[in-house]
């Protein structure tokens, strides 16, 4: 499993979790959630799906910016591994600054709910919330190997 992602705590609580199930992580990458960052959810994407030692990738994220569905999209395109995502900040209000100088509303597709039907109409799973990465990651493995 491969976990990218915006919050720093959260990437931690996925891999644990993971760990917890006896997944094993390949990589995990923390991007931040400032404005202006080094690299992408697409430039990440694109590593793990020509990792071999990956089979499916996590990727959270959360309100501002449009870089998970900039993702949702590539991922749909050319990912051949299943992406399983989380956004945070649900409850976030639009227009009001969140944590970080990243974490504002601002635009069409910038909120968590646009972000999560965003990532649902591209066919990706969505873990509904931090208690369940575990769980819904390991569903989607099994509907995976099922198939």
């Amino acid at each position: 499993m491969g976990i990218v992602s915006r919050s720093g705590t959260l990437g931690y609580e996925a891999a644990s979790q993971m760990k917890a199930r006896g997944i094993g992580v390949s990589t995990s990458v923390g991007i931040g959630g400032d404005p202006i960052n080094g690299s992408s959810f697409r430039d990440i994407l694109e590593l793990f799906e020509k990792d071999p030692g990956t089979d499916a990738v996590v990727m959270i994220g959360e309100i501002g910016g449009p870089q998970e569905a900039e993702a949702a999209a590539w991922a749909r395109d050319h990912m051949s591994k299943p992406l399983i995502a989380y956004i945070a900040g649900l409850s976030a209000p639009k227009g009001k600054r969140m944590g970080h100088a990243g974490a504002i509303i601002s635009a069409f597709g910038e909120s968590a709910q646009e972000k999560v039907e965003i990532l649902r109409s591209a066919g990706h799973t969505i873990v509904p919330h931090p208690a369940a990465f575990g769980e819904t990651v390991e569903a989607a493995l099994s509907l995976r190997q099922a198939a």
